[in-house]
């Protein structure tokens, strides 16, 4: 909970609206995570999805934790590179990887190829570096129960697959040593459960002799959150222990006769799991509008800062009162400064508001500041809280500079 001596502070020293990282929580909410799947399974890796947040900052503290940087562009693969990461340590997914996609593969990164045509561009690479033993996972389409078609990967209930492998047998210095799947949508530990199931299924299959180097189960669990944005996403949400229990328990077994070089590194890849809890949006009131009955609030912000789930839930809010002239709103919706009806960051408020009051958004970590737009209005800082109390600039605010740099004026 934020005083209104810390909002006033923050806004003298860097200004409004702002993002906020939570350093310490994130810190211990991360290693919490680890821990679980530890516990079950020693040869665990954490892998962090640089698209939920790739604020170099989280990164390089990502790395300290010796977490992996999973990554799927080269503008992404960039920022793991530019923070110290070796490619060793870096795992390329996604279906259009450029050309550091390359540098990995050559380099040894952790290179998942999503689809057949991209295996032919590989193969082609290995030929023309003989001198070179290039490692790739395959990332393989699987069914876990999900209520849609994943367009992702490569199907394993057609020729597809076994085709890959034929193509890649067919290349001597090319050889996959990994597999890789993610389906999205799918947070129930059922659906976990069954995840591992048919991936441990098809590394029997695709490995009979000897287990992978490693099996990438991609990412999908729920985060910790607040009680009020929890309860909308029903009763019982998983814990990360549920979540252990359903993966690493079951490779434990597995691969319980093996030795702990000889098993296969269990590898996820969360992002909104670990960070977005520990990020808050802070912006301010700057008017009151009652139109035909219904009461709106403007913002000095936009939903575009707080990311998809404020389209989808009501995020955790904090008000913080600063004008003493308050107002009784019933079923208010917090507006944006865009000019676009459905910018709403909030709706169905009721209480006691005032211009100038400071309105605390939580859960924002994820596909927040990364994905907003430079839309009528450029991006926000984001300040780190560290342990010690003390602050530090994550990010800068955008200007007119930043925005309009790469057009011809």
């Amino acid at each position: 909970m934020y005083t209104l001596d810390q909002l006033k502070s923050l806004e003298a020293q860097f200004g409004s609206p702002m993002y906020l990282f939570r350093e310490e929580d994130f810190i211990n909410n991360y290693k919490e995570f680890v821990a679980c799947f530890n516990k079950h399974y020693t040869k665990y890796q954490l892998s962090y999805s640089y698209k939920t947040n790739y604020t170099p900052y989280i990164c390089k503290l990502v790395k300290s934790l010796g977490g992996y940087a999973e990554v799927v562009s080269d503008m992404e693969c960039g920022v793991a590179l530019t923070v110290g990461y070796e490619p060793e340590h870096i795992v390329y997914n996604g279906p259009f990887k450029g050309e550091l996609g390359e540098k990995c593969l050559l380099e040894g990164g952790l290179v998942n190829v999503d689809n057949l045509e991209e295996l032919k561009g590989v193969c082609k690479l290995a030929h023309e570096h003989q001198d070179k033993k290039i490692e790739i996972g395959i990332r393989v389409n699987i069914n876990i129960g999900q209520s849609f078609i994943s367009r992702f990967g490569i199907d394993m209930d057609c020729d597809d697959l076994q085709k890959a492998f034929d193509m890649v047998s067919e290349v001597e210095n090319l050889e996959v040593v990994g597999l890789h799947c993610h389906v999205g949508q799918s947070r129930t530990v059922e659906a976990w459960s069954n995840r591992a199931k048919i991936m441990l299924g098809l590394a029997d299959k695709y490995f009979p002799n000897k287990a992978p180097k490693y099996i990438d189960m991609g990412s999908g669990m729920f985060a910790r959150m607040e009680e009020s944005l929890a309860k909308q996403f029903g009763d019982n949400i998983p814990t990360f222990e549920d979540y252990a229990a359903a993966v690493a328990i079951p490779f434990a077994e597995h691969y319980k006769h093996l030795s702990q070089e000889d098993k296969p590194m269990l590898l996820t890849e969360p992002g909104t799991t670990v960070i977005n809890s520990y990020i808050d949006f802070i912006g301010k009131v700057r008017g009151i509008k009652h139109i035909k009955g219904r009461d709106f609030v403007v913002l000095n912000c936009s939903k575009d800062n707080l990311g998809d789930i404020c389209k989808m839930k009501k995020i955790p809010l904090q008000i913080v009162h600063v004008n003493e002239e308050q107002e009784i709103l019933k079923d208010a919706e917090f507006t944006g400064y865009t000019c676009l009806e459905h910018d709403v960051m909030y709706p169905d408020y009721n209480g006691s508001l005032g211009v100038g009051d400071y309105v605390i958004f939580g859960n924002v970590g994820g596909y927040s500041n990364v994905s907003k737009p430079p839309f009528i209005f450029w991006n926000s800082p984001m300040i780190a809280k560290k342990a010690d109390g003390s602050l530090s600039v994550m990010k800068k605010g955008e200007t007119f500079e930043d925005i309009f740099a790469t057009y011809i004026i």
